[in-house]
């Protein structure tokens, strides 16, 4: 693994994570210490039930839990990282070149989109360069994808947490932290950045599966997978329907449940491709 570019990139992105989160959460976490606790101990089981879940999508299943981990890490730290610098630079640029007003509504459903997508994508894309063989498919894309999308996601939640605390004067921890965990967890996680994420991830794994479709077919499947799973962020943080999250939300999972069956019907109709090692992971050996 460490004869791989791909891995250092990873390593890299990784490590840049942990730095901004020392800087950027951390201290905040030691400022608001009933907060924190309240969250964590929320947000990390949801973190590890939903992460049980999602490896058990057969072809995670059958690859090293190792890789499921790299993704977390993956979501949780580089992503995170790229994406928080990215928005910040992009926003910045937008609200000096558009209207105030179009700005302060529409930036989140411009920004967010293609800084985070991109980011966290690029861990499913690293995942495969390090090592091939575990990217079997588009159901081995939807779960790697959804694992980095998961992490992001905690993570993000974290930082909302402390933007709530922060918003009302700090005075009232505890009902604030409960406040943006309902609304994160309970009106959002059911298709938030795992959702999108995966559809993406289901994507980028059947262009680096399916080599017995043409390098056009491909790429235009991959590249379509990325620009829906923008379309789905986009929708999310657009101004429309503001007061209508369910309608809003439902949508998104009900693409991820069509993409998440077509892949596995795929990759059950799915033939060795050659690598050897890639067989060992097809849904025949598995059974």
């Amino acid at each position: 693994m460490t004869g791989r570019p791909a891995f250092w990139v990873w390593l890299l992105g990784v490590v840049m994570g942990v730095l901004l989160v020392y800087t950027t959460l951390v201290p905040q976490a030691r400022v608001f210490t009933i907060g924190t606790l309240i969250a964590l101990c929320v947000l990390v089981p949801v973190l590890l039930v939903a992460f049980w879940l999602f490896t058990r999508i057969r072809p995670l299943r059958a690859a090293p839990i190792g890789y499921a981990w790299m993704a977390l890490a993956w979501g949780g730290l580089a992503a995170f990282a790229v994406a928080f610098l990215a928005n910040t630079a992009f926003s910045a640029i937008l609200s000096k070149t558009t209207a105030p007003l179009f700005a302060d509504r529409w930036a989140d459903a411009i920004v967010a989109p293609l800084d985070e997508e991109t980011a966290k994508l690029a861990g499913v894309a690293l995942i495969a360069l390090i090592a091939p063989w575990v990217m079997s498919g588009a159901l081995a894309g939807f779960g790697y994808g959804a694992i980095i999308g998961l992490a992001f996601q905690i993570v993000e939640d974290l930082l909302y947490v402390f933007n709530t605390i922060i918003a009302t004067g700090g005075i009232e921890q505890s009902g604030d932290t409960v406040e943006s965990l309902i609304a994160r967890l309970v009106y959002s996680a059911w298709w938030s950045h795992w959702a999108m994420t995966a559809v993406a991830g289901a994507g980028l794994g059947y262009a680096i599966a399916r080599t017995d479709r043409t390098p056009a077919t491909r790429v235009t499947v991959a590249v379509s997978a990325w620009i829906v799973a923008m379309f789905m962020h986009a929708w999310w943080d657009s101004p429309l329907l503001p007061d209508s999250t369910f309608a809003k939300g439902i949508p998104l999972l009900v693409i991820a449940i069509v993409v998440f069956i077509a892949a596995r019907h795929l990759d059950r109709r799915s033939i060795a491709y050659g690598d050897p090692q890639r067989v060992s992971h097809t849904w025949g050996k598995v059974e």
